[in-house]
């Protein structure tokens, strides 16, 4: 996961949260993904406002979490929804 980036979606691709966590529709499919992340991701994170950096930070004050922990969460998390063409990567350098 590199620090320096935020996530966003990508077009055709929505997402909102359920009480799992967040559900994913590609109308470009159509698909649903479902992400049983609970409360650790907001769908506002997609919105490119917020590193990934900051998102382990959150998660780890919020739940008492050692570093290393939420950050392998939030690179599993992250790649998963890459992988699967939901989200991109943009630099902010």
């Amino acid at each position: 996961m590199r620090s320096e980036v935020v996530y966003n979606l990508w077009d055709g691709v929505q997402v909102r949260r359920e009480k799992f966590g967040l559900l994913f529709y590609d109308y470009r499919g159509p698909r649903l993904h479902f992400l049983p992340s609970r409360d650790l991701l907001a769908p506002e994170f997609f919105q490119g406002r917020r590193t990934a950096a900051e998102l382990v930070e959150a998660i780890r004050s919020r739940k008492g979490l050692p570093q290393e922990t939420a950050s392998r969460l939030v690179t599993d998390i992250l790649g998963m929804l890459r992988e699967k063409g939901l989200i991109y990567e943009q630099s902010i350098c």
